[in-house]
């Protein structure tokens, strides 16, 4: 588990945010950024990324792990402990996901087969960057537009199992949940049966668009009333957990965060003493 506040709210930093960040006496309980962003290591985006570092606990949240494939390269490893040791991290995360194949970027996260054999990969992967890094690594659920016949076992019996054998914590993206369920033709809830909620380190709030009969989780747009509903429903089930809303294309000015981060707190703060 993170040491956070159980209401904790913020968002995902992004370069458009840092200037003002650091410009204001901004209060946040933490931040999470896009790692892949900074694996330079160096430029003044790093730079003022060093300076926020100073002042706010933060969250790597990475794209380019692969742990449902081969997994990352040495060097990208190195940078991301090399970047998680220079800003003092309490966490890393990423996608239960295939990223890479063949050592090319995708650019995209692609769903895994639910089975045995990715199951065993896996936990070899989480295993390694874990034992490099020395933080604790957390796995999104990620927005899914198609499920595998050849699938053995659902998702959260997947992640109860690597939690079971590993220790891994859950980033719990609720917006993904909600577009993976409409798309697939499901119930979020009963898709989120068998997910270790116990091993919920933190939460992903996002937007999602409407493309013909599928939702897209195009991180564009605020959270959806739904999303927001499904919200409510889960922390019902696993009590409050810190959350960061995550918001990637046309991305608002930090007023527009804190007003997404606030709505987040407040029901936050409802699910803690209601």
């Amino acid at each position: 588990m993170l040491s956070l506040s159980s209401t904790a709210a913020s968002f995902s930093v992004r370069e458009t945010h840092m200037g003002e960040l650091l410009a204001e006496a901004t209060s946040l309980p933490f931040i999470e950024v896009m790692a892949d962003n900074f694996m330079a290591l160096r430029g003044p985006h790093y730079y003022q990324l060093q300076q926020l570092a100073e002042r706010y606990p933060v969250v790597l949240h990475c794209v380019g792990l692969s742990l449902g494939g081969a997994g990352p390269t040495e060097e990208y490893l190195k940078r991301l402990t090399h970047m998680a040791n220079e800003l003092s991290a309490i966490a890393i995360s990423d996608h239960l996901s295939v990223s890479t194949i063949d050592g090319t970027d995708l650019h995209d996260l692609l769903p895994i087969r639910y089975d045995h054999r990715t199951l065993e990969q896996l936990e070899s992967q989480i295993q390694r960057v874990q034992t490099q890094t020395r933080l604790p690594l957390l796995l999104e659920n990620i927005s899914r537009y198609l499920a595998y016949r050849d699938d053995l076992i659902d998702e959260g019996e997947m992640l109860a199992e690597l939690n079971r054998r590993t220790d891994v914590g859950i980033l719990l993206d609720i917006n993904n949940l909600y577009v993976t369920a409409h798309n697939l033709d499901d119930d979020p809830l009963v898709l989120l049966k068998h997910f270790p909620l116990h091993a919920v380190g933190y939460c992903h709030l996002a937007g999602h668009e409407r493309r013909q009969a599928l939702l897209v989780d195009t991180h564009g747009c605020h959270v959806s009333e739904a999303v927001w509903q499904l919200f409510q429903q889960v922390l019902n089930s696993m009590g409050p957990k810190p959350t960061i809303i995550e918001w990637d294309n046309q991305i608002p000015p930090v007023v527009t965060m804190l007003r997404e981060s606030a709505i987040a707190e407040r029901i936050l703060q409802e699910a803690n003493y209601g």
